[in-house]
């Protein structure tokens, strides 16, 4: 990282300094702690106090970790040049059904949310992000462009002679000028807009799981107080009668939840199952048609469907006899997957 370096009297040292991506940061919210006004700056101060171990951390790890982001990039890239012959591009939507008619239940809420997405936010969020896109690379033209002035002449660029303090100032007063506000702050709503519509979507088939697990319960617990409260209450010592009623019910209400949110397990699995199972078979002949191998199209024969079923029925079957857990090594290449799962579930579950 390169930022200019300033000397004790206020002129700017010619050349640049390499400081850590740590130092940068840190420093960029210094500038910004104190370019605040008092008021708000007493506000903020606990909170940074806590927040700026964190940042420096965080920019100590990504520093670390970029050089081997960039190496296997660049791997990447060898190998796909590699494979490129053979367009392995046709071959990915076949990869992604078999991982959904194999491991799709185990996901119940990621795939619902990407049903979600598809239907009421894709279009509109992918206009946004490239829109943000375009804005940004304006932007990093307009930097560059802002790097190579030299306004007096002196055969040093401008951006060499000021603190760094004033670089951020400069740098920002020229994003500002160079976007417009409308288009980011549309394209920011657009995607907001896509992200709730997924998260109520979600809230309301969790609701719907709720209601059948207590719709459940409210079946059980009559015929469970009048015959099982009884019997336990006659196991139990006199002190501890009055449990039985409320801890019966807690227990039939925690099965029954359970035992809603199963079936709702198993009614996804079997939907990643059989949209997994097609979008494989489909696929596959396809490439197979691409590469000149089988020359089949699927409009033309029930061989898809029908291989796509079959696919589907043993990706269900091997999903219920593992109880939709994930096999090793399978957990640890899904486990980014994984965490996207938790993240919306514990997003659903958040007042």
């Amino acid at each position: 990282f390169i930022s200019p370096s300033m000397s004790t009297d206020g002129a700017a040292v010619v050349g640049a300094t390499k400081e850590s991506m740590k130092d940068v940061v840190l420093k960029y919210v210094s500038l910004m702690e104190e370019a605040m006004p008092p008021a708000v700056r007493d506000k903020v101060a606990p909170v940074l106090k806590v927040v700026l171990p964190l940042l420096g951390k965080g920019a100590e790890f990504v520093e670390y970790s970029i050089p081997f982001i960039v190496l296997a990039y660049q791997k990447l890239l060898e190998f796909w040049k590699i494979i490129e012959p053979y367009d392995p591009q046709l071959l990915l939507p076949a990869f992604f059904g078999i991982i959904l008619c194999f491991f799709g239940g185990s996901f119940v809420t990621l795939i619902a949310a990407v049903e979600a997405y598809r239907m009421c936010g894709y279009e509109t969020t992918v206009t946004s992000v490239k829109q943000l896109i375009s804005d940004a690379k304006t932007v990093i033209k307009k930097f560059k462009e802002d790097d190579e002035i030299d306004a007096d002449k002196d055969g040093i660029k401008d951006v060499r002679q000021i603190s760094t303090k004033e670089l951020l100032v400069r740098k920002t007063l020229l994003a500002l000028r160079t976007v417009d506000p409308k288009t980011i702050s549309d394209a920011l709503a657009s995607i907001q807009a896509g992200f709730l519509a997924v998260i109520a979507t979600l809230k309301l088939e969790f609701a719907k799981t709720i209601t059948l697990g207590n719709s459940i319960a409210a079946m059980i617990e009559t015929p469970a107080n009048k015959y099982l409260v009884p019997l336990i209450e006659n196991a139990l010592p006199d002190d501890y009668k009055k449990w039985a009623k409320p801890t019966l019910g807690a227990v039939i209400q925690s099965t029954s939840l359970s035992l809603a949110w199963t079936l709702q397990r198993i009614i996804s699995a079997v939907h990643s199952a059989m949209r997994g199972g097609l979008m494989c078979s489909r696929n596959l002949l396809e490439y197979l048609s691409h590469q000149k191998i089988f020359h089949l199209k699927s409009d033309d024969s029930y061989l898809d469907e029908v291989a796509g079923y079959l696919l589907a029925a043993l990706g269900l079957y091997f999903q219920l006899s593992r109880g939709f857990s994930l096999p090793f090594p399978i957990n640890l290449l899904l486990f980014p997957v994984s965490i996207a799962e938790y993240f919306l579930i514990w997003m659903v579950g958040a007042k």
